[in-house]
C-alpha cells in the first residue's frame, strides 16, 4: 500500500490551529533550561504502546483535522513515531505534525517521516546565534544538528514552522532572528513566537530566563515588519505574549485573539499549565481583555505585572468620549435590557460590549450572560436606594445572582458589572457600595 498523499499546499494546515495532542514520550536529548514539561516531573515518561493506540484510536474518532505529535523528544521513538503517523494518515487524519528539536533528523530520517505521510513540523529553532541556541537548549552543537534536520525536513516537502522560545539572552535579537530565517531558511514560511512561561526548570531561573516585557513591547512591533517584509508568517501562541507586549495592533495572528472572536476559546489538550494564566489590575481597564487570556500567574507574583499595560483602555459610558472610544460599543436602555438591546449585543464584534440599565431582574441574567454583554453598567438612583422600594428589591436580588455566577467564570469570559450610584445618598447606599465592592463588582461610581 502506498503511503497518503500529502495535501496540496493551498491546503495546509495553519500552525496554529492544531486539535489534538500526542505526547510520544516526555524523555528528551536536550536539557532546555526553561523546559516547562522536563522528564523529571514524569516518573513514568513514556506510556505504553497500547495505551497510545488508544489515544490515538479516541483522536481518529473526534473526526478532527490535525494530530499533533509532541513530547520529550518523540524522534527518539523513530520506529514508533513513524507508525503513529502512518495511521493517522491511513484512517484519513488529513494533518500531522511532528514538534521537534531536530537534532536527530537526518536526511534518511526526514525521508521516512514523508513517506509515513508527516505533513509539517514545529521545530524549536531556539536562536540564530549558535552559543545562544546551544545554551537555551542545553546541548552542546545542537544548533547545527538543527539546522540539518530543518533542511532534511524542507528537502522531502515537509511544511516547517519554527519555535524560537524568547528568553531574555534572546529577547532583543528577535528581528535578527527573523532576517537569519529570511536567508537562510527561504522555504520556512511560519515563525511562532514562543516565550519562556515561569513553569518546570524555569521557575528556579526566573531572573535568568524569563523575559522583560517592557522591552519586548517594542521589539516584537520591529519583528512584525520584519517578518511583513520577508512573507514569513508571525504568530503569538497560546505560550507567547499578552496582547499588550505588543500584539495589540496585530490581533489577527494572536491565537487566543482568533479563538475569543471565533465565539470561544476552545481546551488545549495536553497543555499542563493551561490554567495557569490570570489577568491583573491592569486588565480590568484593557477594552481588549475579552480577546487576552492575561499573563502566567508567576509574572504577577513573581514580577507584580512589570511591563503589563492597557494597550486600548476601556472608557466607561458616564466618562467623556466613551461613545466613540475604540474597542468598544454601548447599548443604553432606560430600564431592563430589552430583547433588542440584548441581540444587538450578541451581534457586536468589539471587543468590549457595554450594557447600560438601570433596572435588573434574576430573569434577566441568563439572558445577559449569554448575549455577549462584556460589561454591564448598573445605574441606581441613590434615593430609590435609600426608600428600599419593591423594583429596588428585585433589581437587588438580578444583582446578587449575576456577582455569584460571574466570580466563576474565566477572567476573559467574565460579565464585569460596573455600578454607578446617582445621587447624595445615605447609609443604603454606602452599604450597597460595600456589598458590591466585596463581591466583586468591578467598579462602583458615585456620582452627585
Amino acid at each position: 500500500m502506498s503511503p497518503p498523499s500529502p495535501p496540496a499546499p493551498h491546503q495546509a494546515e495553519e500552525s496554529h490551529r492544531t486539535k489534538g495532542l500526542l505526547r510520544l514520550t516526555m524523555a528528551c536529548n536536550e536539557r532546555c533550561p526553561f523546559c516547562n514539561v522536563p522528564a523529571e516531573d514524569y516518573p513514568r515518561p513514556t506510556p505504553s504502546e497500547e495505551e497510545q493506540n488508544i489515544e490515538l484510536d479516541d483522536f481518529i474518532a473526534s473526526g478532527e483535522r490535525t494530530l499533533t505529535i509532541s513530547g520529550g523528544e518523540p524522534t527518539l521513538l523513530r520506529r514508533r513515531l513513524l507508525s503513529v503517523i502512518r495511521r493517522a494518515r491511513g484512517a484519513g487524519v488529513p494533518f500531522v505534525e511532528l514538534q521537534t528539536n531536530a537534532v536527530l533528523i537526518d536526511e534518511g530520517y526526514a525521508a521516512a517521516l514523508a513517506e509515513a505521510g508527516l505533513t509539517s513540523a514545529f521545530v524549536s529553532l531556539l536562536s540564530h546565534e549558535p552559543a545562544h541556541h546551544d545554551a537555551l537548549a542545553g546541548l552542546k552543537g545542537a544548533f547545527a544538528r538543527c539546522l540539518r534536520g530543518i533542511d532534511a525536513l524542507l528537502g522531502v516537502g515537509v511544511r516547517v514552522a519554527l519555535n524560537p522560545v524568547t528568553a531574555r539572552r534572546t529577547q532583543t535579537l528577535l528581528p535578527d532572528y527573523l532576517r537569519f530565517v529570511a536567508a537562510r531558511l527561504p522555504g520556512v514560511r511560519s515563525v511562532s513566537l514562543s516565550a519562556v512561561q515561569p513553569h518546570g526548570r524555569a521557575r528556579q531561573h526566573l531572573s535568568e530566563l524569563l523575559p522583560d516585557y517592557d522591552v519586548l513591547r517594542d521589539v516584537v512591533p520591529e519583528a512584525q515588519r520584519v517578518a511583513a517584509a520577508a512573507g514569513i508568517e508571525l504568530l503569538n501562541p497560546y505560550c507567547g505574549l499578552p496582547l499588550c507586549v505588543g500584539w495589540a495592533a496585530d490581533m489577527a495572528r494572536s491565537v487566543e485573539a482568533i479563538e475569543a472572536e471565533g465565539g470561544g476559546w476552545r481546551p488545549l489538550p495536553g497543555i499542563e499549565n493551561r490554567d495557569d494564566k490570570t489577568q491583573g489590575p491592569p486588565c480590568q481597564a484593557c477594552a481588549l481583555r475579552t480577546r487576552c487570556g492575561g499573563a502566567w500567574r508567576a509574572v504577577w507574583t513573581e514580577r507584580g505585572g512589570a511591563g503589563l499595560h492597557p494597550p486600548l483602555r476601556r472608557v466607561a459610558p458616564w466618562e467623556p468620549g466613551a461613545e466613540a472610544a475604540p474597542g468598544q460599543q454601548i447599548f443604553r436602555a432606560p430600564g431592563r435590557p430589552t430583547p433588542a438591546q440584548l441581540s444587538a449585543a450578541r451581534a457586536s464584534v468589539q471587543p468590549t460590549v457595554w450594557l447600560v440599565v438601570g433596572a435588573l431582574t434574576e430573569d434577566d441574567v441568563p439572558l445577559l450572560m449569554s448575549s455577549g454583554c462584556t460589561d454591564l453598567c448598573l445605574c441606581l438612583q441613590t434615593a430609590a436606594l435609600e426608600a428600599a422600594g419593591p423594583a429596588i428589591a428585585q433589581t437587588l436580588r438580578g444583582l446578587h445572582r449575576l456577582l455569584r455566577l460571574g466570580v466563576s467564570a474565566p477572567d476573559h469570559g467574565r460579565l464585569l458589572v460596573h455600578m454607578r450610584l446617582e445621587g447624595q445618598g445615605g447609609p443604603a447606599t454606602s452599604q450597597l457600595a460595600a456589598w458590591a465592592t466585596a463581591r466583586g463588582a468591578a467598579t462602583v461610581h458615585r456620582a452627585p
